[in-house]
């Protein structure tokens, strides 16, 4: 279970591949939809299909959009509105929930 805020340790390079859910093995995001935003946390732009799962969430006074996974619901982070992108969203990922599976 993912329990900790952890940055991405890994090298901020272009990857390829699938991002998948550490726990089930759900491809979650595409390598070429990662970005780089300066907060440490792996960020992507769009997800695969409907293979994460968006859940309201309002504590400490504040909505926001939770990120499971759709097969396990594993906790992957959160959803924020964000103009940087083709579509106006940031997938901000815990490092831990996701595995990257190289083409």
């Amino acid at each position: 279970m993912v329990r900790n805020q952890k940055i991405d340790p890994t090298e901020r390079q272009q990857e390829e591949g699938l991002y998948t859910c550490s726990r089930c093995g759900e491809a979650l995001f595409e390598a070429s939809k990662k970005f780089e935003v300066g907060s440490g946390f792996p960020s992507f732009w769009e997800q695969v299909g409907e293979n994460v799962q968006h859940q309201p969430l309002d504590t400490y006074g504040r909505h926001r959009i939770q990120l499971l996974c759709h097969q396990c619901k594993q906790h992957l982070g959160h959803l924020f509105q964000d103009g940087r992108t083709p579509i106006s969203v940031r997938y901000c990922i815990n490092a831990d929930a996701i595995k990257l599976q190289p083409e």
